[in-house]
């Protein structure tokens, strides 16, 4: 791993940007676009009419809206989990991890609206690649013959979609002039707002890491939560030395 909570400079993105070039990452995200929808559409199309069907529709009904929450929630929890990651180990030019996650956050912190400078496919691309064996495992879930069953095939859909949209969550958080839907997403609090998302952006980005929702910013900022799991991990051997 690299240093702890290093900024990213020019020197870092020119060599973050010869260890993938630009091309070959759009390749890659328009690719692992294609291939999450697609199959998330199949894993959709196999579980609906299972999940609608006569002796399944009440128990769909009762499983529908917490396993929906559910997914969503645990998409923001691990959308800023691997943001709290990128920001605060690791080094823009690690071969792979490097350009593809932890360079666009570095990046992002030196210039907010860079986010809004990327097409769709590099926003949602990183995210669409590793949603896409979740999906995938869907599949072989279980005949949906009971609310546990019923409560997967439902999570696994929120889930991914959620992760794969959590990026363009995140830019919409930024844009100056975001789409009407979305503002009135924003007013809803549906998903991560300009004023939710807002703490992270200080000198030290040291919270408010999650940038789906956000919802589970104040509980975690008020636990500590990713303050604590640094401390822990620098504390563990070997001894991660905090780079400044």
């Amino acid at each position: 791993m690299g240093g702890v909570g290093r900024s990213m400079n020019a020197a870092d993105a020119t060599r973050a940007r010869g260890t993938m070039s630009r091309r070959s990452k759009g390749i890659v995200d328009r690719l692992s676009v294609l291939l999450f929808a697609s199959s998330w559409v199949a894993a959709f199309a196999d579980v609906a009419p299972r999940l609608l069907a006569d002796p399944l529709r009440i128990t769909t009904l009762l499983a529908a809206l917490p396993a929906l929450v559910a997914g969503y929630l645990v998409a923001d929890f691990l959308a800023g989990s691997v943001h709290w990651l990128a920001d605060r180990f690791f080094d823009p030019a690690t071969p792979i991890l490097g350009p593809m996650l932890v360079a666009p956050f570095r990046e992002h912190h030196v210039d907010s609206m860079s986010i809004g400078r990327h097409d769709f496919f590099e926003v949602s691309g990183n995210n669409a690649l590793v949603s896409i064996p979740v999906v995938l495992a869907l599949f072989a879930l279980p005949p949906a013959t009971a609310f546990g069953s019923v409560f997967l095939a439902l999570f696994g859909l929120s889930l991914t979609s959620a992760l794969v949209a959590t990026n363009q969550f995140h830019g919409w958080a930024h844009a100056v002039d975001p789409p009407r839907l979305v503002r009135r997403l924003h007013r809803l609090g549906l998903i991560l707002t300009p004023e939710r998302h807002a703490s992270h952006h200080t000198s030290a980005h040291d919270r408010a890491y999650c940038v789906t929702s956000g919802w589970l910013n104040p509980l975690l900022d008020r636990l500590h939560f990713f303050e604590r799991l640094e401390r822990a991990i620098e504390q563990s051997p070997p001894r991660r030395r905090r780079m400044t």
